[in-house]
C-alpha cells in the first residue's frame, strides 16, 4: 500500500507541474486568436518535451521579453521559474538600468515613484546614479522641463541665498524671441509674534528659513517639470499665451521679494543682488535685451518683487517701451490692521525690513515720495500711480492670504464651509467683504493708467495663474469665458475689448457661483 501511494505520488506530481506550467503559459497567451493559441499550445508541450530529449531549451536571443519557443525571456521568467537558460547574459547585459548607490532602486523606478521630483538628469548630478540603458532616460527630454544654471561665483559675488549659497534659475528655452521672467513666491521671514515683532524673533525666523529651499539653494531640484503648470507650462492648450515664451524662472531664497543686498548676523540678504545677477545673466547669455516681449511675473511675494523692481528691471534690460511687461498674481497686499486692531503683517514686515534688509532697494518714486516713511513702499496701494512700466495685476478681491495673515480671520464666510471652520459672526463677515472695496480702492489709480488692467475674481484665492489659468469656471464676470489667460492674451496683443482691461467682478462674494463653487480654503 506504501509503494503504491509512493508511486501515485511520483507519477502525479509531474502531471501536476506541466499542468501549472501549461495553466500559467496559456493564461500570458489568452489574448491571442484560438488558431494561434493552438499552435502555441502544441509548442508549448513540444517545448516541454524538448527539454527532455534535446538536451536543454531554446536561446533568449531576439526573444528578450516574450517567449522563445521553449522558455521564457521576459522580467517575470525568474520569479515563476521557467527563464531560458541564457535569460541573464542575454537580457540581463550591463546596459540594462543599474541600481543607485546606496539604494535597491534605479532611475527608472525613481521616476516612476515621483516623476515631479525625479529626472535622469537630477538623479545623475544629485545622487550619483548611473542612468545609462534606462527605459526613461532613452526617451528624449519633455519638453516641459526647465534646468537649473546657478550663478558663477566669481562673476556674480553678492548673489547668495539666505544661507550663503549661490542663487541661479531654471531655463526652457522657447521658439519665440519673447520672455517670461518669474519671482518665485513663499512668504517672508518674520517673526511669528506680532504684537510686536522682535528683531530677535525676526532673525531666528530667517535662520531658520535658511536651512530649507526657500533660503538655500542646497535643495533646489536641478529639473523643474511637474511644477511648471498653467502660465508656466509649455503646452499651447494649457497655456495658450507663454507656452512657446523662454522660460526664466527664479527661484526664491532671500525671503525678502527679491530685496536687500547685505550680509547680517550671519545671513545674506541679498534678494536684489540676485535679481540684478539673473537680468545680467540673461543679457549675456539670452540676448533678452533685444526681445520682441518681455513679461516679469511672480506670484505672492514674487508679485510683491514685481510692484517693487520692475521699473529697475526696465532700467536694467534697456529695452525700449512697449517691450516690458509686469504680471504679478497676488501681490497687491493692502496695509490693514487685523480684526482685533493690531498692526501685525505691516509690523511683522517692517520688522524684517527694519533690521535686516533696508528699504533702498524698492520703487526709487516711492522712497522719494515717502522719505520720512519708507515702509509705505512695502504697499503697491501708495505707489501704483507711480509705476511707469504697464502692469497687468491678476489678483482676488478676497485674497485668502490676506483674510487668513493679514485680517487673521479663521472663520467661514460660506454657507458651505465643510466642517472645516465655524461660520463668521456678523461683525467678521462685514470685516471679510469690505476687502473687496478696498482693494478696488487701492489699485484704482493704476488701472486707470494706459496700457495697464487688471483681473479680479470675487473668489477665496491665492495666486491663481498655475492652477486656473484657463479654467472657465473662473471667469469675470461669470460665464463671460474671460479668464486669465483670455484677458491676458489680449493685453498683450493690445487688444481692448472695451473694457479698458478691467475686469473686476461686478458681484461680491458669493455670487460669481462658477469660482466660488470649486473650492473654500483660506
Amino acid at each position: 500500500m506504501l509503494f503504491r501511494r509512493r508511486t501515485l505520488l511520483f507519477v502525479s506530481l509531474p502531471i501536476c507541474i506541466v499542468w501549472l506550467a501549461y495553466r500559467h503559459y496559456t493564461s500570458r497567451e489568452q489574448s491571442s486568436s484560438s488558431s494561434s493559441g493552438e499552435k502555441k499550445t502544441k509548442g508549448f508541450f513540444n517545448g516541454l518535451i524538448g527539454r527532455a530529449t534535446s538536451g536543454g531549451p531554446s536561446s533568449c536571443e531576439g526573444h528578450c521579453g516574450g517567449w522563445a519557443e521553449n522558455c521564457w525571456c521576459d522580467e517575470s521568467c525568474e520569479s515563476h521559474g521557467n527563464c531560458c537558460e541564457d535569460y541573464k547574459s542575454v537580457c540581463k547585459s550591463p546596459k540594462t538600468c543599474p541600481t543607485c548607490p546606496n539604494s535597491e532602486y534605479n532611475c527608472d523606478d525613481w521616476i516612476k515613484w515621483d516623476p515631479s521630483r525625479y529626472s535622469c538628469a537630477s538623479l545623475e548630478k544629485d545622487f550619483n546614479c548611473d542612468c545609462t540603458g534606462c527605459t526613461k532616460c532613452d526617451q528624449p527630454p519633455r519638453s516641459n522641463a526647465a534646468t537649473l544654471h546657478l550663478l558663477d561665483t566669481k562673476t556674480y559675488p553678492q548673489a547668495r541665498c539666505l544661507d550663503g549659497s549661490m542663487a541661479g534659475y531654471y531655463l526652457r528655452r522657447g521658439a519665440e524671441p519673447k520672455f517670461l521672467i518669474f519671482l518665485e513666491g513663499g512668504g517672508w521671514c518674520y517673526d511669528d509674534q506680532c504684537n510686536p515683532p522682535t528683531k530677535a524673533g525676526t532673525l531666528a525666523n530667517c535662520r531658520e528659513r535658511s536651512g530649507s529651499r526657500l533660503g538655500s539653494s542646497r535643495r533646489w531640484y536641478s529639473v523643474l517639470d511637474a511644477q511648471l503648470t498653467g502660465a508656466l507650462s509649455s503646452d499651447p492648450i494649457a497655456n495658450p499665451v507663454f507656452h512657446n515664451w523662454t522660460l526664466v524662472y527664479l527661484p526664491y531664497c532671500d525671503g525678502a521679494s527679491f530685496s536687500g543686498n547685505q550680509e547680517k548676523d550671519g545671513l545674506h540678504f541679498r534678494g536684489k543682488a540676485i535679481l540684478d545677477s539673473v537680468i545680467a545673466e540673461t543679457k549675456k547669455t539670452l540676448n533678452i535685451q533685444q526681445a520682441q516681449q518681455v513679461v516679469l511675473s511672480g506670484g505672492s511675494a514674487g508679485a510683491s518683487a514685481v510692484y517693487y523692481h520692475i521699473d529697475q528691471v526696465r532700467d536694467d534690460l534697456g529695452v525700449p517701451p512697449g517691450v516690458l511687461y509686469g504680471l504679478p498674481d497676488a501681490g497687491f497686499f493692502l496695509n490693514l490692521p487685523d480684526k482685533d486692531g493690531i498692526d501685525c503683517w505691516p509690523a511683522q514686515m517692517k520688522s524684517l525690513f527694519d533690521n535686516f534688509v533696508t528699504y533702498r532697494d524698492l520703487n526709487k518714486k516711492c522712497l522719494d515720495k515717502f522719505s520720512t516713511e519708507p515702509w509705505k513702499c512695502l504697499y503697491p496701494e501708495y505707489f501704483a500711480d507711480l509705476i511707469e512700466t504697464p502692469v497687468f495685476a491678476l489678483n482676488s478681491l478676497y485674497d485668502s492670504s490676506e483674510t487668513r495673515y493679514t485680517l487673521r480671520l479663521n472663520c467661514c464666510p460660506s454657507s458651505n464651509c465643510g466642517g472645516g471652520e465655524y461660520p463668521c459672526s456678523t461683525r467678521d463677515l462685514a470685516l471679510f467683504q469690505s476687502m473687496r472695496d478696498k482693494h478696488e480702492e487701492a489699485w484704482k489709480s493704476l488701472i486707470s493708467k494706459n496700457n495697464s488692467g487688471v483681473w479680479a475674481p470675487s473668489c477665496i484665492a491665492h495666486t491663481m495663474s498655475w492652477d486656473t489659468w484657463t479654467n472657465a469656471a473662473w471667469s469675470v464676470p461669470a460665464d463671460s469665458k474671460n479668464t486669465m489667460a483670455a484677458v491676458v492674451g489680449r493685453w498683450l496683443a493690445g487688444e481692448d475689448d472695451g473694457s479698458h482691461f478691467n475686469y473686476q467682478d461686478p458681484v461680491p462674494y458669493p455670487d460669481n457661483k462658477p469660482c466660488s463653487g470649486t473650492t473654500f480654503g483660506w
